[in-house]
């Protein structure tokens, strides 16, 4: 029985969600009621049978320890269908897209409407930033224009411009806004403000490319950052110079020898491809770079197979701009290559690999 018991225990222990979001099994009014007991604030959800990102948020969000350990202290959550018993509330909340949440005080005051889901950090993030009102849109504005210069409103203030770039049909002077305020931002810091915690999101969060200046300096003092932060800084390094081979493999970044030779040094340097995990993509890039194309196509058939899920999925996503402005005899080769994968391929590739498949043998090719 002690052996049941304690296998019972590891079983409901490994359970993932166990500190998962309470959505509770109450009516509006009592939901209401609790929140003044308990002084919270209302959460509700709103979602309907059929919504894809509903679903989502519900099975991989919510159950969350992150999520569940900060909605639970400041909310008390319940969940309505808003095609069903919650249809009458959601005329009148005005509720028009799936999922939206809002949150209500007792008095029903509606604190904020959020229509959409996201990643579990940014979800909490954005709402940690609705309810409070000194990081309203208006009041961070307000604040930076007097010149407040601190991690916490810099921080909010560019992660709800960059939530705002979404919503803008022409998005590059937002972009240009959130990269200006993060440089000037990071220009002012010292050594020890550019190395304490409350500033990694400069790195984690906005540095997009290995030659940003901020991304420069985090490679370089990656060791002068404390125990905790260096993980992150770590990862965020690794992603940097993944996306790196990312763009020369799916052909979205034009072969140019010293600059190409500077990030595979850097990638070594930095124990990048300890695994020698990127010494196939290096031997696809060189060889398509050296003009013999017969010799690449027969290097992709050696190559392919040793690479792994990721890189595979890269290289086929974009495989026919290897090929671009070849004659027809060397894209039907091409073709007939992507074809004999199909068979192995997962499904996500197959998708990729078919309209690579129809860029290669459409018409005028």
């Amino acid at each position: 029985m002690k052996t049941i018991i304690l296998i019972i225990l590891a079983a409901l222990l490994g359970v993932p969600g166990f500190a998962q979001t309470n959505f509770r099994s109450i009516t509006y009014d009592e939901a209401l009621a609790a929140a003044k007991a308990e002084n919270k604030l209302v959460f509700i959800d709103f979602y309907t049978d059929w919504c894809g990102p509903c679903r989502r948020m519900a099975r991989e969000i919510f159950p969350q320890q992150q999520v569940g350990d900060y909605m639970n202290q400041r909310f008390v959550c319940i969940k309505l269908n808003a095609e069903k018993e919650g249809k009458e509330l959601a005329k009148l909340y005005q509720i028009k897209a799936y999922p939206t949440f809002i949150a209500i005080d007792a008095d029903k005051k509606v604190i904020f409407t959020k229509v959409g889901g996201g990643e579990a950090k940014e979800f909490i993030d954005e709402i940690d930033r609705m309810i409070d009102p000194e990081r309203t849109p208006e009041r961070m504005k307000a604040r930076y224009e007097a010149g407040e210069r601190t991690p916490g409103l810099i921080s909010s203030y560019v992660a709800y411009l960059k939530a705002e770039v979404q919503k803008q049909r022409n998005k590059k002077p937002l972009l240009d806004q959130i990269d200006t305020m993060v440089h000037d931002y990071f220009h002012e810091l010292t050594d020890t403000g550019k190395l304490s915690r409350e500033n990694l999101f400069l790195y984690t969060d906005y540095v997009r490319s290995v030659n940003d200046e901020i991304a420069q300096y985090m490679v370089a003092h990656r060791n002068d950052f404390d125990e905790q932060s260096r993980k992150e800084v770590n990862q965020t390094i690794e992603r940097l110079y993944y996306m790196e081979i990312y763009n020369y493999l799916s052909g979205n970044t034009a072969y140019e020898p010293q600059t190409y030779q500077t990030l595979k040094q850097q990638i070594n340097e930095l124990g990048l491809n300890a695994d020698k995990r990127y010494d196939p993509c290096f031997s696809l890039i060189e060889c398509h770079a050296q003009g013999d194309m017969n010799a690449f196509l027969k290097l992709c058939e050696e190559t392919y197979p040793i690479l792994n899920k990721n890189l595979k999925s890269i290289f086929i996503s974009n495989f026919s701009l290897w090929f671009e402005g070849q004659d027809d005899v060397l894209r039907q080769q091409a073709s007939r290559f992507l074809r004999g994968l199909l068979a192995d391929m997962e499904a996500n590739d197959l998708v990729f690999a078919a309209y690579q498949i129809v860029q290669l043998e459409g018409e005028g090719h």
